[in-house]
């Protein structure tokens, strides 16, 4: 697979290298954001094939970036996998009404990060 731009917007610094070292290991490129605020503003600068997204996150959690990235045409097709604790039913029908492209819940183990990341990627 091509080299890609993924997006890891979570608030926790440990998160964000963890998720960056299990996909950069498959030679994506790896931008950061520590809020919602900047993942939204990194997002529309930056043009990432994909965005993983916290859903507890401060000045815009992650339901509120996604919803505010589907509703932009230069950002409406990005792909997002939410990556949260927050798995309740009720968490995943809202990131599916809003146009998630999948959710991993935390913990998660790093091969299943990237294995969903390449799916997700792919499709």
């Amino acid at each position: 697979m091509a080299t890609c731009k993924i997006l890891v917007a979570d608030d926790n610094q440990q998160i964000r290298l963890l998720v960056s070292a299990a996909l950069r290991s498959l030679g994506h490129e790896i931008l950061q954001a520590v809020d919602g605020e900047t993942a939204l503003e990194t997002a529309i600068a930056e043009h990432p094939d994909l965005v993983l997204l916290d859903v507890t996150m401060p000045k815009l959690d992650g339901f509120e970036v996604l919803s505010f990235l589907r509703k932009r045409p230069e950002t409406e097709s990005v792909k997002v996998i939410m990556l949260t604790t927050a798995a309740q039913k009720t968490d995943l029908k809202h990131g599916a009404d809003l146009g998630c492209d999948d959710y991993i819940t935390k913990p998660f183990e790093p091969k299943v990060l990237r294995e969903v990341v390449e799916r997700v990627l792919a499709g």
